[in-house]
């Protein structure tokens, strides 16, 4: 099995593909729990329109100043776009839920997505499972039912959202990993924004189309109005997106995704930390013993994964 002590064995250039994923998943569970934080006052596809739009000129802006603007669009084929299509009903299903449920427990339903992804390797791409990963769905489903304790009828069906939120990320995964291998990390980050930005504006229009007003709540408002502060939190929260998107494109490139999967999971710690810290929500030791399980499955799965070589992770 990979060791962490082999890890740090393989060179600088893994060190600092190491560094670039624990500071992007840092910063998207921060840009999680503000969306959570402040979701009252805002709306679903005003998230998704406004932040990814400011993320495309951001993104456009690095690779105007590189002369590296063609990359931005080369090698962009229909799989690119399926896989930024799973990627945007992750990130709709997600935001969904935030209202509803804790931070910890939606990251950790969420992080379901590497249990996700063995399953659907194996059926979609014919990769053996093998002994660990079999453990690993076993351990994350020994989560899930945990928190859903004692009884589906006292748990919010919401729960469900970040469920489906991680088989969508473990699909685009597994896009990535058959059709997508050779697109640039930099053409599949645009696209992705792209296909963020049109989806919040599919939102907004089919709500108002069928007739939503701006007092439906976060995921069914058309568009409240927004205040300063609130467009000063979007166009934060865009910047923040670009430089995700561009460290987790550098940890890629970098080293080898199964390894850098594994600092992936460090968004469940950080989740958790936020939860505490933001929104004073501690977890009994209930809600803790299925997020430990879950995240135990999570890594058993992405070492897994590590030990067979080939890429389970979407890469952003």
């Amino acid at each position: 099995m990979t060791s962490f002590r082999s890890i740090w064995q393989r060179g600088p250039g893994l060190g600092s593909g190491i560094a670039a994923i624990t500071a992007g998943v840092l910063l998207l569970s921060l840009s999680d729990a503000l969306v959570k934080l402040n979701n009252e006052g805002l709306s679903l596809g005003q998230v998704l329109t406004v932040r990814s739009g400011i993320a495309v000129l951001c993104l456009g802006a690095v690779l105007r100043l590189t002369t590296r603007m063609n990359i931005g669009l080369a090698r962009v084929t229909g799989w690119v776009w399926l896989r930024s299509l799973c990627l945007a009903l992750m990130w709709g299903c997600y935001y969904a839920g935030l209202p509803e449920l804790s931070f910890s427990i939606a990251a950790a339903c969420y992080y379901t997505s590497p249990m996700w992804m063995a399953s659907l390797s194996s059926t979609l791409l014919g990769t053996r499972i093998g002994g660990r990963g079999c453990v690993a769905i076993l351990l994350g489903l020994a989560g899930v039912i945990t928190i859903l304790r004692p009884g589906l009828d006292e748990v919010s069906p919401m729960i469900a959202l970040p469920l489906l939120a991680g088989f969508f990320y473990a699909l685009a995964a597994v896009i990535t990993q058959g059709r997508c291998r050779a697109v640039p990390a930099m053409s599949m980050a645009m696209n992705l924004n792209l296909v963020l930005f049109l989806g919040g504006l599919g939102l907004i229009a089919g709500l108002w189309w069928s007739g939503q007003g701006n007092d439906a709540g976060f995921l069914l408002s058309v568009w409240p109005s927004l205040k300063v502060a609130d467009l000063g939190l979007l166009a934060g929260l865009g910047v923040l997106l670009a430089v995700i998107t561009a460290l987790v494109a550098y940890a890629y490139q970098r080293a080898s995704a199964p390894i850098i999967g594994l600092f992936d999971n460090g968004y469940l710690v950080f989740a958790l930390f936020w939860s505490i810290l933001i929104f004073g929500d501690r977890p009994g030791f209930i809600d803790l013993l299925g997020i430990v399980l879950i995240a135990s499955g999570a890594l058993l799965a992405t070492m897994a994964s590590a030990n067979r070589g080939p890429d389970l992770s979407e890469g952003n």
